[in-house]
């Protein structure tokens, strides 16, 4: 599931091509590192981009072009905090949500590996912009949303809190409060009301249906009927993005549609892979243990006679959330899992036809870096 909707239990160079698209649709875009200025080149002496121009545009409401100077930023210095961090507030103020929620999947693919302390470094700037400028709405939404995105939904509804006594009619603040409310399961019927307030502010917005989505999805006390017709609403809106299709398959898998979530978790798999890489045959009793980084899944050959019984069951110590897709001999997709044992997945399933069957694997979205154990018992 979603590294932001999803907790654990307890939980600079104009020349350079800008590979990370910034439309409404960008996040069905795969995780991919953008290129880097190369030192000593022409145009990597001159640096016509800047956090501080970016952060002027944001303040002067020109978040398009903010866009760009931090996009340009991001090109410049592809693992450094402020580039990503400009270009999410600038999303989030243009209703960008789903941009901005795959920007921050970007910090954990890119940033976090080499700054460990990003989340906190993100939070604690805010904070000191807060003291300057106590109602805020730019930093008050980009404190709120990184709150949310790191799990601390409290502090998320804190913030929106105080955005929503500046401005009651902010459909950040309403909608954010509301997931935030669902996700930490506090406020239920608040939070539900929120949801719907900002779905009466924005009812074109396909990434308002996708936070609405994303909270009956993963919620404490989820409605997957609604969410299947939210993100109906946001996939029909433009966002094929790899959230949307794992809460489809997760909806499809609760309706008991099994070839219809599958079929959507292969998609999810399809976005999200740059990297896909041939594992050794699985055999019954046996596991493999795999290295994932951004971008990478694994297909695995699982050999099967007619009615045999497999199972299999990924897990991870480095990181709390799998997704898996079973693959018929001709490429069909059969049957796809995300969060079948907490949130890693799995699944028991009796082949229908001998032959050998491709298990792909992955971490979440595809946005970590670990190990990943495949088990098979069956």
């Amino acid at each position: 599931m979603s590294n932001f909707a999803k907790q654990p239990v307890m939980r600079r160079v104009v020349a350079v091509a800008v590979v990370l698209t910034t439309s409404a649709c960008a996040d069905s875009a795969s995780i991919t590192a953008p290129a880097a200025a190369v030192p000593g080149s022409a145009s990597a002496d001159v640096i016509p981009c800047s956090a501080e121009q970016g952060q002027q545009l944001i303040d002067s409401g020109q978040y398009k072009q903010a866009i760009h100077e931090f996009t340009c930023l991001i090109n410049s210095d592809p693992t450094a905090i402020e580039g990503y961090r400009g270009r999410i507030e600038a999303q989030l103020m243009l209703g960008r949500f789903s941009d901005a929620q795959r920007d921050y999947t970007r910090v954990t693919a890119f940033v976090e590996p080499v700054h460990p302390d990003a989340a906190q470094v993100i939070v604690a700037a805010y904070a000191a912009r807060l003291v300057a400028a106590p109602n805020s709405i730019t930093t008050l939404t980009g404190l709120s949303f990184a709150h949310w995105y790191f799990f601390n939904y409290p502090a998320a509804i804190h913030g929106a809190d105080q955005l929503l006594a500046v401005d009651p009619n902010n459909v950040f603040g309403n909608l954010f409060r509301g997931s935030s409310r669902l996700l930490h399961g506090q406020a239920r019927a608040a939070g539900a009301a929120d949801l719907e307030r900002a779905i009466a502010l924005a009812p074109a917005s396909p990434d308002v249906h996708f936070i609405v989505a994303d909270a009956y999805t993963y919620g404490k006390m989820p409605d997957i009927q609604r969410a299947f017709a939210e993100a109906t609403d946001a996939l029909e809106g433009g966002l094929n993005t790899p959230r949307v299709r794992a809460i489809l398959g997760a909806a499809y898998n609760a309706f008991g549609d099994v070839a219809a979530a599958a079929a959507q978790i292969k998609i999810h798999f399809d976005l999200v892979t740059t990297e896909l890489v041939a594992a050794p045959p699985l055999a019954a009793g046996t596991s493999a243990s795999l290295g994932v980084v951004p971008g990478r899944a694994y297909e695995i050959p699982i050999a099967v006679a007619a009615g045999q019984t497999v199972s299999i069951m990924t897990s991870s110590k480095d990181y709390w959330d799998t997704i898996l897709v079973l693959l018929a001999p001709n490429g069909t997709p059969i049957l796809g899992a995300d969060d079948t044992k907490g949130y890693f997945a799995g699944f028991d399933w009796v082949a229908p036809a001998a032959g050998t069957y491709r298990l792909r694997v992955a971490l979440f979205e595809a946005v970590n870096t670990g190990q990943l154990l495949v088990a098979r018992s069956n």
